[in-house]
């Protein structure tokens, strides 16, 4: 995983029909099913909503397509609202380190934690 940026992408940064909607955002973030591979009673609660046995992966990347998050470990049948949830109730929640710019003051996204927490975040996060 990467540490997001915080300066806008010039894709945004130059057009006003993005920019006022867009200039804080580091990336995009989605859920995704990853197949997996399960014994015993567990197996039903890993079967996504197509049938197939599988893992809920939330993910976040940059507009480089980088990621910057990931919270896997989820079954199949979890919902991404379920997930979104976890990640938000976690001890420092949905949050990751953004190099600091003076473009986006008002960043939503952890400028309060400093960069050389970023090994200790990765780990909270994989827990």
């Amino acid at each position: 995983m990467v540490k997001p940026k915080s300066t806008v992408p010039s894709k945004i940064r130059e057009h006003t029909r993005f920019y006022p909607y867009f200039k804080d955002c580091v990336g995009a973030i989605d859920g995704t099913h990853i197949p997996a591979t399960v014994k015993g009673r567990d197996v039903s609660s890993y079967r996504n909503h197509h049938g197939k046995i599988s893992q809920n992966v939330l993910a976040a990347c940059n507009f480089d397509l980088e990621f910057i998050y990931v919270l896997s470990g989820w079954e199949g049948s979890a919902h991404d609202s379920k997930l979104l949830h976890d990640a938000l109730s976690r001890r420092n929640g949905l949050k990751f380190p953004i190099e600091p710019n003076d473009e986006s003051p008002s960043s939503l996204l952890t400028q309060e934690i400093e960069e050389n927490n970023f090994e200790e975040l990765l780990e909270s996060q994989e827990q």
